[in-house]
């Protein structure tokens, strides 16, 4: 049997997992030439047309959706800090996926970020 707890790591998890997906997938179809008109009318349309963009929409729609899902089981002051999490994995998509150069401050941010969401996951419980 899963603990509440446990249920909150698995949404949150699922929910990080979304995040970072669709954060790649915004950057991604952002970062794509589009053809349109020249004006920021034109060009925004086309950025939303496109299929990376529309992805990245959908899956930060399925992580708002998980997050609810877990605020409903826990206190904010846990839950939030597990949003976190996506960070590294966010750094590791930039890198290996978009092919980002992601420095050495940047990684040292990110461990420390990672540390701080394992001090909360793994902190007391009420």
């Amino acid at each position: 049997m899963i603990s509440e707890r446990g249920r909150v790591f698995i949404l949150m998890f699922a929910a990080v997992v979304a995040l970072s997906l669709g954060e790649t997938a915004l950057a991604r179809g952002v970062k794509s030439p589009v053809e349109s008109r020249g004006d920021w009318i034109g060009q925004a349309w086309a950025i939303a047309r496109n299929g990376w963009v529309v992805a990245g929409v959908v899956l930060l729609g399925v992580h708002l959706l998980l997050y609810l899902m877990a605020l409903r089981r826990a206190d904010l002051s846990f839950a939030l800090p597990m949003t976190a999490a996506s960070y590294p994995l966010s750094a590791l998509m930039a890198r290996f996926y978009l092919r980002e150069d992601v420095g050495t401050s940047r990684w040292l941010g990110t461990l420390l970020i990672a540390l701080g969401v394992a001090i909360v996951a793994l902190g007391e419980e009420r």
